[in-house]
């Protein structure tokens, strides 16, 4: 049996092993995040953040809680995990001065009780504002970046951290290391462990530098084993979540219980969401799109649209919770608002509305209601309760390609006017065309099915379009 959370904390749906449940009850993850800093950036302003995604009924987040630091200037300016001189990790700073981001060394002896302060307090007010926090314990150390890890040997008085940037999640490389790397997620556990809006999640992008595979994923089976073994002790257990990458799967392993995918398809080593749920939801465990493509800063089409089609997609598709990367929020605009931004959580928030206008709870992916849909472009993914309700969302697009390849969506604008050949249960049906973009009604009508195929022709559109069918 998959290891569930306790009452009330996030945890697996009772109903519906496909979602979550939060407080008793069925909850949707979705969001537009920042770049998972709020916490170890002293100057981030973390409640103008989580201020803005309640203002767009968005619930979601996630935060990295110290292993890793980027450097600054990586990937955009104003990056709050790339804090230079105002990092603040698990770890107190010793009297020694030489860290590479400014400041002293770290004392790996010494906890920073000011830091879990300010976990805390993140935690406590998303809680208010009823958002769920990803607590991912460790990423893979890019090359660029392992020298700013609290956890590298010039980074802490004790020496500790003997490695490169690939043997960093070994268990047979510095085992001083490992001990540390124990104690920080034991450590957080139990600083946490009170908090209901928790999800813990052991590391992102685990093999993405084409290190050992069996080696780290060992590795985290020993991190898994720490969580279970700490949380044993406490009073509330709280679900583990890991990314699905090429030589690390978790999927049938019943202490794990949220499967990660990251981006539309793959890149790199990892796997993205469509290919998880085609391939995956057979293990009943709900399935999370935990980052995109960085937003906007990888994107030379239009951004906004193509946010929209991977966050819709995934979700109509049976997804469980979905995280769009917003490189918006910014040190200095920590509310991510511009022009751009606003209009993405816009499709986040109708995105929301739209499934929850469903009894979701009772449904499941359905790869068998869709005999065809006219037009070579057309995507089309579906979540059904047979014969009493139907979300389609069709979008017509082509993965990005380069250096980046298959993370994010080029929207493939038109006029379409698709025929969809659709498989639907005796009975009369109220059948609604909605935009996506505004959640407006294009076209309603009545549909009578007498048990078979059946065509459903849709009004024109310019590039997705989202379905509702329900039973009279």
């Amino acid at each position: 049996m998959v290891r569930n959370a306790s009452e009330n904390v996030i945890g697996i749906n009772s109903k519906n092993p496909h979602y979550f449940q939060y407080k008793g009850k069925e909850i949707l993850l979705i969001t537009s995040a920042e770049m998972y800093g709020a916490v170890i950036h002293k100057k981030f302003e973390y409640k103008k953040y989580l201020d803005t995604l309640h203002e767009y009924g968005l619930n979601y987040t996630r935060i990295y809680p110290g292993t890793l630091v980027e450097k600054s200037g990586m990937f955009l300016e104003g990056n709050n995990i790339a804090p230079g001189e105002h990092l603040i990790v698990p770890w107190a700073r010793s009297d020694e001065p030489g860290y590479i981001g400014g400041g002293n060394k770290f004392d790996l002896d010494q906890w920073d009780d000011a830091y879990f302060r300010r976990l805390k307090d993140f935690l406590s007010y998303a809680a208010n504002k009823d958002i769920i926090v990803e607590i991912c314990f460790y990423n893979a150390q890019y090359p660029e970046c392992l020298e700013y890890s609290p956890l590298y040997k010039d980074a802490n008085i004790q020496g500790i951290g003997e490695c490169d940037y690939r043997t960093y999640h070994y268990l047979d490389g510095d085992p001083r290391l490992v001990e540390a790397q124990l104690k920080y997620v034991e450590k957080l556990i139990v600083e946490t462990n009170a908090f209901d809006n928790v999800i813990y999640e052991i590391i992102d992008e685990p093999t993405l530098f084409l290190c050992n595979a069996l080696k780290v994923y060992n590795w985290i089976s020993a991190m898994i084993d720490k969580v279970v073994e700490v949380e044993e002790k406490l009073s509330k257990k709280h679900i583990i979540a890991q990314q699905l990458e090429f030589g690390v799967d978790f999927s049938d392993d019943d202490r794990v219980a949220l499967i990660v995918t990251q981006y539309i398809q793959m890149h790199k080593r990892q796997v993205g969401g469509i290919f998880a749920l085609n391939n995956l939801y057979c293990y009943n465990k709900p399935i999370e799109i935990n980052e995109t493509a960085l937003f906007p800063v990888w994107h030379d089409c239009d951004p906004v649209a193509s946010s929209r089609l991977e966050a819709w997609e995934f979700m109509v598709g049976g997804g469980a919770g979905f995280n769009h990367l917003n490189g918006y929020f910014t040190v200095e605009n920590p509310g991510g608002k511009n022009d751009i931004s606003c209009k993405a959580f816009t499709n986040l928030k109708n995105l929301r509305t739209f499934m929850e206008s469903f009894d979701y709870i009772s449904m499941t992916r359905d790869i068998e209601t869709i005999r065809k849909v006219s037009g070579a472009t057309a995507s089309i993914n579906v979540i059904s309760e047979k014969g009493k309700q139907y979300a389609m969302y069709v979008h017509h697009s082509m993965p990005n390609y380069g250096e980046i390849a298959g993370t994010y969506y080029m929207p493939a604008y038109g006029e379409y006017v698709p025929v969809i050949t659709a498989n639907i249960e005796k009975g009369c049906y109220k059948i609604s065309f909605i935009e996506p973009e505004t959640l407006r009604v294009i076209e309603e009508r009545g549909l009578v099915s007498s048990g078979g195929e059946i065509e459903i022709a849709c009004p024109r559109y310019s590039l997705d379009i989202a379905i509702k069918i329900i039973a009279e």
